[in-house]
């Protein structure tokens, strides 16, 4: 969580939207994650896993980076290619 906070720290004002989901059905464990880490994200709750399901969504965390256009455009991502990605995207005209 902490290097996703940065991450959108530090992009947010040149567009960076930052979306997690979290997939267990348990909404209260989400509630308690979202206070504990603050997270000033929004957080979407998929507890009957349809999005994951839909993105072929296969181990935790996945990380995908949607476009401007609402296109996917890097799917299944590690760690370390994630800042490289967003940066990617921003630098594109939207």
């Amino acid at each position: 969580m902490p290097k996703l906070k940065e991450l959108h720290q530090r992009y947010k004002d040149q567009g960076l939207v930052l979306i997690g989901v979290h997939s267990d059905p348990d909404a209260a464990k989400m509630e308690a994650a979202v206070k504990e880490n603050a997270l000033d994200f929004l957080i979407a709750q998929d507890g009957e896993k349809k999005l994951m399901k839909a993105l072929q969504g296969d181990s935790f965390p996945d990380y995908y980076v949607i476009d401007r256009s609402g296109n996917v455009r890097f799917a299944d991502l590690a760690n370390a290619e994630l800042e490289r990605a967003v940066e990617t995207l921003l630098k594109e005209k939207g």
